[in-house]
């Protein structure tokens, strides 16, 4: 077995237990249980700690070690989508054979890659370890799952839609690579951004027209929206004070000039209050917006709340989006329910703001 990086897991010794142990997510139940199958049975009075120094100094296995991180580790969230359209035409096989190859490739690193070609799409599922030498021992690594999909958009071109993370943009590289490496005419990738548009106006105006068109949807409220500056924008504009400096020619740094990068704003219909039109003013931009928008075929429908963003914001390339969550209506009001999205429509929902982003995009050119 293959390691892709970093040393192999550390020998858990009897203060990692410990703290491990003492974590707020350990419960006492838990601790007595892990007593229990060693045949020790202790009071209801035992405070934590004790049990937790007891149980400290008891030889460990491997199975223990595994329990324990399972206790205390990250709870996987829902992870945003990007998409990557593929230039050029290319066939449904020869998709499959340069996952194939990637696959073979993984898994000598001890990932598993399960690939499932569906009729109307192709699915392939990672299973890999993230580890993070910045958590505690007992949370260094993480089992994660990456999930790539292939399918056809209205136009007739194959989309790659993939889990927002490095691993997954990686093998979306390598199935590229894998591709083209027996073709004559290579296949590109055509990934939304906003690099040629540096005008903050015209970035704010992608997210507007963004929000207000999901097709089938009518804008309900924006909830967050988080604009950013860069600082070089501002170094700009102190180039004029430097000129009416002393004659001693000491300059200014840019460093002990106060100046503020990112901004969030969150409420209820942030982007019409005159906060963030004094951001517009002094070249803020919008890079993330979280909205709600309800479909306009019934009053008693569901309102979905959507977040869309760009993850590198100084270019604004990266750009993500998901469904977070369905707010459910009764009578035709919002209550405080939430639910988790369906499949199918996530699956709906992602191709109208794929399709509403790259509208966005091309408006902008007009």
């Amino acid at each position: 077995m293959k390691r892709r990086f970093g040393p192999s897991l550390y020998f858990a010794n009897d203060k990692v237990i410990f703290d491990a142990m003492n974590h707020a997510r350990v419960t006492m139940d838990q601790i007595r249980e892990l007593l229990f199958e060693r045949n020790i049975v202790v009071s209801a009075k035992t405070s934590k700690y004790d049990l937790a120094q007891y149980f400290s100094r008891l030889p460990a296995d491997y199975f223990d070690h595994k329990a324990i991180a399972g206790k205390i580790g990250k709870v996987a969230q829902r992870e945003r989508i990007t998409y990557t359209e593929i230039t050029n035409s290319v066939t449904r096989q020869e998709i499959i054979e340069g996952l194939q190859a990637v696959k073979n490739k993984v898994e000598e690193s001890s990932d598993v890659l399960e690939i499932d070609v569906q009729p109307d799409r192709i699915v392939a599922i990672f299973s890999y370890e993230h580890i993070d030498y910045t958590q505690v021992e007992f949370r260094q690594v993480q089992p994660r799952d990456a999930v790539i999909e292939i399918l056809k958009n209205e136009a007739g071109n194959f989309v790659i839609r993939s889990s927002q993370n490095k691993y997954a943009d990686s093998v979306v590289d390598e199935t590229f690579a894998a591709i083209n490496s027996s073709r004559t005419e290579k296949i590109g990738a055509r990934r939304l951004t906003l690099t040629g548009f540096p005008d903050p106006v015209k970035r704010t105006e992608f997210f507007n027209k963004l929000i207000g068109g999901i097709q089938g949807h009518s804008l309900v409220t924006v909830t967050e929206a988080y604009c950013y500056k860069p600082q070089s924008s501002a170094a700009s504009s102190s180039d004029s004070d430097s000129e009416s400096e002393d004659d001693d020619g000491a300059e200014k740094s840019l460093e002990d000039q106060p100046f503020v990068e990112r901004i969030s704003l969150k409420g209820k219909g942030v982007t019409k209050s005159f906060v963030i039109d004094e951001l517009y003013e002094k070249g803020y931009y919008i890079v993330k917006v979280v909205w709600h928008v309800k479909a306009n075929e019934s009053m008693d429908s569901d309102i979905f709340e959507l977040e869309a963003q760009f993850s590198e914001p100084k270019d604004c390339t990266d750009f993500s989006y998901q469904t977070r969550c369905v707010v459910i209506c009764e009578d035709g009001k919002p209550t405080k329910k939430k639910r988790t999205p369906k499949l199918a429509e996530d699956d709906a929902m992602f191709r109208l703001i794929e399709n509403a982003a790259k509208a966005a995009r091309d408006g902008l050119e007009m």
